[in-house]
């Protein structure tokens, strides 16, 4: 009887762990061309073609504390490479993932459209939130009615690291 019950309760157990929940679901396989296609199709957009941008996933530790992009760029050689957060290390549901990558790929294309303007370390802040402005609206006239901005991205920022350098917050 005792074993019965035990097999009953096994199976149950093993039943309700095969349930896949948004918290524990696997973040998406975002490839490089899934990237390297954002990032043409962005860079595109924003006329941009004069500069060779490379676009890299890459692991949180690899980023500044709090970040969820960066890009450096070399004016001289209109080149440019932005980074971008590893699906992995996001705490954010799969389904949201792959448009915040887009969005921070677009967040740095903006900034390099901006490395053109004096920097003196006191439009830091301005600069970050219009570049939030310009990449939301951007993003809201390409995903139409349906995307809304998460608030808190929307209206975060951090402040540029050089000035040949940029990041996206995560706060």
């Amino acid at each position: 009887m005792k074993l019965a019950v035990l097999v009953i309760l096994g199976i149950s157990v093993s039943l309700g762990d095969s349930v896949s929940t948004p918290e524990k679901a696997t973040p998406p396989a975002i490839t490089q061309a899934q990237v390297d296609g954002w990032t043409r199709s962005w860079q595109k957009r924003l006329d941009l073609g004069e500069w060779r941008v490379t676009a890299l996933i890459v692991r949180v530790a690899d980023l500044k504390p709090n970040t969820l992009g960066n890009l450096k760029w070399n004016s001289g050689e209109k080149t440019a490479v932005i980074k971008v957060l590893n699906p992995l290390d996001y705490d954010l549901t799969p389904a949201e993932i792959p448009v915040d990558m887009e969005y921070t790929i677009l967040h740095e294309l903006i900034h390099l459209q901006l490395s053109v303007l004096p920097h003196d370390g006191s439009s830091k802040t301005v600069e970050e939130r219009v570049v939030n402005r310009i990449g939301e609206a951007m993003f809201q006239l390409s995903k139409g009615p349906a995307y809304h901005p998460r608030v808190s991205v929307a209206k975060s920022f951090i402040k540029p690291q050089g000035p040949t350098e940029a990041s996206r917050s995560n706060k």
